[in-house]
């Protein structure tokens, strides 16, 4: 009988194994995956056609996990999480008053409204979604106190993204005391051309940091375009006890400089009608707690 050839696939067949072997593996709990995009945004912050359901059916056609991380907001990412259906790692993408940006993983979602609630919302800011009142300096301390794994994203991107964009913001964050706190680089960013990611790469190996990817998504079509593989299924807690470790990472297709320049043409009118629509602003800075969906949440629990 001769033996099947192996199919070609565009994405990366590199991945990770949890630490342990096999000896030692638990039952799975929920939903599980064989990948994650580490970095999606939805309709609660600056991608209203991205809606849950779609990343919803993404996620499950492509049997991979989401970290929906919108900008200073988790409304999405706990709604996300109480379905059940995929994989997700509660997450949220804070901007502090430095203009930084900063990826933030918790393993529960309870520890991530905790966070919320006491660092995020009473600093919010009328029209500037990704930006609080509340400097990088006290939202990373406050996050790892709650055990959270924290990523450095786009760490070359242009404008004020840049790490590069202001001394004064650079010297703070590459404070010994201060960057021992960051767990992961983003080194692949599916909306950035390679010289960037490549920068973000070398970035992680001098400073010898994990590495993270994600497809950055704001439009439908984007969802995992980039993704962190497994060499397994994963539930969400086997999916942040890896996350510890090296991994490696896939991707399906070409990030390119072309797919940048694309991405920003349809995400720029997004965020201006953002800052200039009264009816987004007022859902923008709604308290978490009054949230119809909220409430209507913990009522079907009580």
């Amino acid at each position: 009988m001769t033996p099947k050839k192996k199919s070609k696939s565009v994405a990366k067949q590199v991945g990770a194994s949890s630490p342990g072997g096999r000896n030692r593996r638990r039952p799975l709990i929920g939903p599980t995956a064989v990948g994650m995009d580490m970095h999606v945004h939805s309709q609660y912050s600056d991608a209203p056609k991205t809606t849950l359901d779609l990343i919803t059916e993404v996620c499950l056609r492509r049997r991979l996990g989401v970290a929906l991380t919108d900008h200073n907001e988790i409304r999405g990412s706990i709604l996300l999480v109480e379905r059940q259906k995929v994989l997700v790692l509660p997450g949220i993408e804070v901007g502090s008053k430095e203009r930084m940006e900063f990826l933030i993983y918790f393993r529960d979602p309870e520890q991530l409204e905790d966070f919320y609630r006491k660092n995020v919302e009473p600093f919010k800011r009328q029209r500037f979604y990704a930006k609080l009142n509340r400097s990088f300096t006290m939202l990373i301390p406050a996050a790892k106190e709650l055990g959270a794994l924290v990523c450095l994203p786009h760490p070359f991107a242009p404008s004020y993204k840049n790490l590069n964009f202001s001394k004064k913001r650079k010297a703070a964050l590459f404070d010994p005391g201060f960057f021992s706190m960051i767990d992961m680089i983003e080194v692949l960013n599916g909306q950035l051309a390679d010289h960037r990611n490549f920068k973000a790469f070398m970035l992680s190996e001098v400073f010898d940091k994990n590495a993270s990817a994600g497809s950055d998504a704001h439009r439908p079509q984007d969802i995992a375009n980039i993704f962190l593989r497994f060499d397994r299924p994963l539930d969400r807690r086997g999916v942040f006890d890896l996350l510890l470790f090296p991994i490696k990472m896939g991707i399906t297709q070409p990030y390119t400089f072309a797919g940048i320049a694309k991405t920003s043409r349809g995400v720029i009118p997004k965020h201006l009608q953002l800052f200039f629509s009264r009816k987004r602003q007022r859902q923008w800075m709604m308290k978490y707690d009054d949230d119809p969906v909220v409430n209507g949440r913990n009522g079907a629990k009580a």
